[in-house]
């Protein structure tokens, strides 16, 4: 999907729709980023801080010279979303200790947790 001068993905798409995130939002942050670095995989990670989140948008170029956005994201994630469930779980696991992480990990892998 095209909008202005970036396509969009299905995969970053879908991840828009499930993080709460605007394409207008995606948009400004390519056209004015706060800050540009190279991404591991050979694309371009566009940062841009909003009034108390930051949204990242990950993109390359193609072929054309058209910009292609692979990835957007938001920090901190929107509450509710499965992006914040899953911050909220890594924080806790974090501080678990050895015998409370394995528990966990054994009710993940029979589908319990």
């Amino acid at each position: 999907m095209r909008y202005f001068d970036l396509i969009f993905t299905r995969h970053a798409q879908e991840k828009m729709e499930a993080r709460g995130i605007k394409m207008a939002d995606a948009w400004k942050t390519f056209k004015h980023t706060t800050r540009s670095t190279k991404d591991k995989y050979g694309g371009v990670r566009f940062e841009k801080e909003f009034d108390d989140f930051k949204i990242t948008v990950v993109a390359f170029q193609n072929q054309k010279n058209e910009w292609v956005v692979k990835s957007v994201w938001r920090n901190p994630p929107l509450q509710g979303t499965s992006d914040a469930k899953q911050k909220e779980y890594w924080k806790k696991y974090n501080k678990t200790g050895f015998w409370e992480k394995a528990w966990i990990v054994f009710k993940q892998q029979l589908g319990l947790a």
